[in-house]
């Protein structure tokens, strides 16, 4: 049986249904061995964003951000 590979991969990967088992594998309701728990945040790295990266300083002025107020407690 030939497979069709898709345009694109990542379209394939269902994110819902890893971080469902995750989540539930977490809560102790399912059991996953360590190396479907690594392959699951894996494919979940590829096509989630990374939020430190995507996120945007904030607009007002005088609220810091976490690492200028952990400077500021140095």
């Amino acid at each position: 049986m030939t497979r069709k590979k898709p345009a694109d991969p990542r379209g394939g990967i269902d994110a819902p249904a890893l971080i469902e088992a995750l989540q539930r594998h977490a809560l102790g309701e399912k059991e996953m061995a360590a190396t479907q728990v690594s392959a699951a945040i894996a494919l979940l790295k590829k096509i989630l964003p990374d939020l430190p990266g995507s996120l945007h300083k904030p607009e007002d002025k005088n609220i810091k951000t976490h690492e200028e107020a952990l400077q500021d407690l140095a």
